[in-house]
């Protein structure tokens, strides 16, 4: 994809019976040139995974059978529609309606099957380096490699690490992935690659943070540890003191110091909890950053999207919390599956001190109980994500390949719930959502725990692009009768060819509005341009403005009209698609068609 490219914006001024063409350039497709659309009310979708007891999603349900609450108030659902995957059939009768009306009967979109020679199926796997050791590498790498031998052809995988060291773009090309694969190693950004002394993880860390956030001091007189007594069975503060006695007591073992020198122990313990702290959450930011990144890239891929998270886990730190939803949010409105595979396999929760010959038989136990709390809750964003995205979280299973089979393809039925918050205020608050079946049915619910309210009013102009631009990028065309594209190609050389996208409008389907005399509309055309791979290659917006007397619009009728996109291209096979959509909105549509320049 080139860093710089120039887009035209194509003005077709149709005044009376003349035809004025005004080209302008612009820096990119988000130029504040675009035009003003009128956008509908801000909707939240919630998606929906309804499984048997079996494991199996069933598309058998309607709108009527769902209750959604936000704040433990149940709201009116105004959007329903159920996305089959490919070879899958769902019950209702299925339709093309590009968005789903208040009330209607389910809305069924079959991802289409594209020719043979273009990619239907694309998966990122993302590797959390920096927060996996060599170990959860190697047994993720394994399974991936073994899964990459059932790629079948019309697949696509692309390979993302959390700290961005490692990286390929979406191919088939096996020998590459596994040439990658094989460069895949723990990058902890703020923390060291061996062990320190003590070992604090970031959970341990925010353990005795919280005891020490309660007392206000750090250096209280800690009580004495008591064989035979739960570890954590006096609370919060207990579990604080015990954790940093634990780490008191193994700085005194790992360093060989004399235990009449407990209070310095603590003081080196201390630091090594601020240390482990300030690393934990720095890195789970930028894990939560890249997660949102890979999002939005796997969301721009013309296909079937899903990304797979390969990581140990991460607290969900004040600041990447947000970011974590924000990036289910993104998959959502892009319809990208997010699953995540615990990249430490079967766990045990051994403490690493162990391995070195450290450690009273009480501070094992202490790091032994604290790894598996610290386990749960690290699991807790991976199952997130999963569950606000329709995916799957698999932990606890030796078999990587296996798991990574569980996940590796979306639910073959999910539920989009789309409803319109009451008098939602911009405050940036956290709603936290409920779903629930109507009646009593032996099947559990799957959806996302809650959203996110912008801090920003909703600009109608950035909610028209947004539209737009998912359009262009959706798994599927959203078919409209006043559109149609055609493709042709010149070649002027043995390398050089010129692709031409003729998108055909009907002006009998455009509803057009009097304007000072004159039927009005505006239409925005983006035709873009795709490899064989399903990457980016090249794009163009235009803008369409109709401003046509009674008279003129009557003689070109029959006639519409066409919009002339060229791209300068080589041989080869590409997939080209084209979204327009009026101003008021009540046109969208996204077409997709492939050529093959030899």
């Amino acid at each position: 994809m080139p860093s710089r490219r120039t887009v035209w914006f194509l003005s077709l001024a149709l005044v009376g019976a003349g035809l004025t063409l005004v080209a302008q350039p612009a820096a990119s497709s988000a130029s504040g040139q675009a035009p003003t659309f009128r956008t509908k009310t801000s909707l939240v979708l919630v998606p929906v995974v309804v499984r048997d007891r079996e494991g199996h999603a069933v598309g058998h349900l309607r709108k009527e059978d769902f209750q959604l609450f936000d704040g433990g108030k149940q709201q009116a659902i105004s959007a329903f529609s159920v996305e089959a995957t490919a070879g899958q059939t769902a019950s209702p009768t299925a339709s093309q309606a590009a968005v789903p009306a208040a009330g209607a009967a389910p809305v069924v979109k079959s991802l289409p099957t594209p020719a043979p020679a273009q990619p239907r199926r694309f998966v990122g796997y993302l590797f959390d380096d920096v927060h996996a050791t060599l170990n959860d590498l190697g047994w993720a790498r394994g399974g991936v490699e073994r899964n990459l031998e059932t790629l079948a052809p019309a697949d696509r995988v692309a390979i993302f690490t959390t700290s961005g060291r490692t990286a390929l773009d979406f191919t088939d090309d096996r020998a590459k992935l596994r040439e990658t694969l094989l460069k895949l190693k723990p990058n902890p950004i703020a923390r060291p690659l061996t062990a320190e002394c003590p070992d604090v993880s970031h959970f341990v860390a925010t353990v005795v943070g919280g005891l020490e956030s309660q007392s206000g001091e750090s250096n209280q007189t800690l009580p004495s540890p008591v064989p035979g007594v739960g570890v954590f069975g006096r609370g919060p503060a207990g579990s604080g003191a015990q954790a940093l006695e634990a780490l008191t007591l193994e700085t005194i073992d790992c360093l060989h110091l004399d235990v009449l020198m407990h209070d310095d122990a603590r003081r080196i313990a201390q630091a090594a909890v601020r240390r482990a702290m300030s690393a934990g959450q720095y890195e789970t930011k930028v894990a939560a950053m890249m997660l949102k990144q890979v999002v939005r890239r796997v969301g721009a891929m013309p296909g079937q999207r899903t990304v797979i998270v390969l990581s140990p886990g991460f607290l969900a730190v004040e600041g990447a919390e947000q970011w974590i939803i924000e990036a289910a949010d993104l998959a959502t409105r892009l319809r990208v599956v997010v699953s995540a595979l615990d990249a430490r396999g079967l766990y045990t929760g051994a403490p690493d001190i162990a391995a070195r010959g450290l450690g009273t038989p009480w501070v094992l136990q202490v790091k032994h109980d604290l790894n598996r709390l610290g386990a749960q809750a690290e699991a807790g964003p991976l199952a997130e994500l999963a569950d606000g995205t329709g995916g799957r979280f698999v932990q606890n299973t030796n078999d990587a390949a296996d798991g990574l089979k569980q996940i590796a393809s979306p639910p073959e039925y999910l539920y989009l719930l789309g409803f319109s918050p009451k008098e939602l205020e911009p405050d940036g608050r956290f709603h936290r959502l409920k779903v629930r079946l109507s009646r009593k049915q032996k099947l559990t619910v799957q959806a996302r725990r809650g959203y996110y309210a912008s801090k920003q009013l909703s600009d109608p102009a950035e909610a028209a692009r947004r539209e737009l631009e998912e359009a262009v990028f959706a798994p599927e065309d959203i078919h409209d009768p006043a559109v149609a594209v055609h493709t042709e190609f010149f070649k002027s050389g043995p390398a050089k060819a010129e692709l031409a996208v003729l998108t055909h409008l009907d002006l009998e389907r455009i509803r057009l509005q009097k304007a000072g005399g004159l039927n009005a509309n505006d239409l925005t055309v983006v035709s873009c341009l795709f490899d064989r791979n399903g990457n980016f290659v090249a794009g163009k917006q235009e803008g369409v403005k109709l401003r046509l007397r009674d008279e003129t619009l009557a003689n070109r009728m029959a006639g519409g009209l066409t919009v002339k996109t060229s791209f300068e291209t080589q041989p080869g096979t590409y997939a080209v698609r084209v979204a327009v959509r009026d101003e008021q909105g009540d046109l969208l549509s996204a077409e997709s068609a492939v050529v093959e320049i030899p």
